[in-house]
């Protein structure tokens, strides 16, 4: 995941369609990080750890909320000016 952002990073074209690729790289670095967490907490509170389940609640929460923003600047700005440029 991280050799496809810096792929996106010294991309040549048009920067919003390469800005519109790092958002979707580091999305997907959200997604995958939200799977560790949350498989983790899921864990915990089997096991009866309930205040790491709960930090790991927490962490997914902020975790979620950075992939919210990061879908909002996408769909309001980045991806509006990359579409803008195609034919």
């Amino acid at each position: 995941m991280v050799k496809e952002g810096e792929q996106f990073v010294q991309a040549k074209g048009e920067p919003s369609v390469r800005d519109a690729g790092l958002i979707g790289a580091a999305q997907r670095v959200e997604h995958y990080e939200m799977a560790g967490y949350g498989t983790a907490r899921t864990l915990a509170k089997r096991l009866g750890y309930q205040e790491i389940a709960t930090i790991l609640q927490q962490t997914l929460e902020e975790e979620g909320e950075a992939d919210r923003k990061l879908t909002a600047v996408a769909e309001n700005e980045v991806n509006v000016r990359a579409t803008a440029t195609s034919p």
